[in-house]
């Protein structure tokens, strides 16, 4: 099934200067780009890329962590990917959510770690989870006429 998906790289992956190693790892999976670009994130688009996280603890961490504040506030790149099954595809590259639990050959398992001192799991991406989550987020992160089909 042809689909789009998000893809954001996230401080901790920018930091790290993990951003083309990421890119080189999905570009083999013979999607195409749709959509790039570097976002210097703020509080107001971190919170309504979480919302449905809102009433949990660990929001405010989420927030914190996307907007750069435990990185060096480095930014995000935000990739939009298009092809046959996209979503399962880019998801299955990036591994498991928890780097620990992360296969080693995944994007998450290769860079991702807990950090004890930012009291932060950092699993380097972001991916869209489904269909109507793609949608949502890629709405949020791109307008239109950055998206070139």
């Amino acid at each position: 099934m042809e689909e789009k998906t998000l893809v954001l790289i996230k401080p901790d992956a920018m930091v790290k200067k993990l951003a083309g190693s990421i890119i080189s790892d999905l570009y083999n999976l013979d999607l195409k780009m749709i959509g790039l670009k570097l976002v210097n994130v703020q509080k107001e688009l971190a919170e309504q890329h979480y919302k449905e996280h809102k009433e949990k603890p660990f929001f405010s961490k989420l927030v914190d962590h996307i907007t750069g504040q435990l990185h060096n506030h480095e930014n995000v790149v935000a990739i939009v990917y298009q092809g046959e099954n996209a979503i399962q595809k880019i998801r299955n590259a990036a591994g498991k959510t928890h780097p620990e639990e992360a296969d080693s050959k995944t994007l998450r398992g290769k860079y991702g770690r807990w950090h004890s001192k930012t009291d932060c799991f950092e699993n380097v991406i972001h991916t869209s989870d489904s269909p109507e989550s793609a949608e949502k987020e890629i709405t949020l992160w791109f307008n239109d006429d950055e998206l070139v089909e």
